[in-house]
């Protein structure tokens, strides 16, 4: 395994330097992006988050990922002693520098972190013909 600490976006640029910076969304998960031969996985820490809550698109080679989460309130009145836990909306936007394999695209969210791989399609070429 090699670790790309300065080369990661670019190979997958951040498309709005503003989501790192929080300015147009509540909060931003973590991300760790690893690539292997035949696609990449793009991990994300979102602990409290439910599935239902959670959207996935791709927009040409833009892979879009929002979602919320709520805040814990208990059913009976409350005083807050301590809030460090972001609530609320984010956003992530990940270029993905080749075509991807949309069918194949797998999502799955356990303990806390959201794991999407997203494939390379594979090259179809087609001969034209001239007539």
């Amino acid at each position: 395994m090699k670790y790309l600490k300065h080369y990661s976006f670019i190979f997958f640029p951040n498309s709005d330097e503003n989501e790192l910076t929080g300015k147009d969304y509540d909060w931003v998960p973590n991300i760790d992006i690893l690539t292997v031969k035949n696609g990449a996985y793009i991990v994300l820490e979102v602990a409290g988050v439910n599935k239902e809550d959670i959207k996935i698109e791709l927009q040409n080679k833009l892979l879009v990922i929002t979602g919320v989460r709520k805040r814990f309130v208990p059913e009976e009145e409350c005083e807050f002693y301590s809030m460090e836990i972001a609530e609320g909306i984010f956003k992530r936007k990940i270029s993905v520098p080749y075509q991807v394999d949309i069918e194949n695209i797998k999502v799955e969210i356990k303990d806390g972190m959201l794991k999407i791989f997203v494939p390379k399609a594979t090259e179809v070429r087609k001969e034209i013909v001239i007539e």
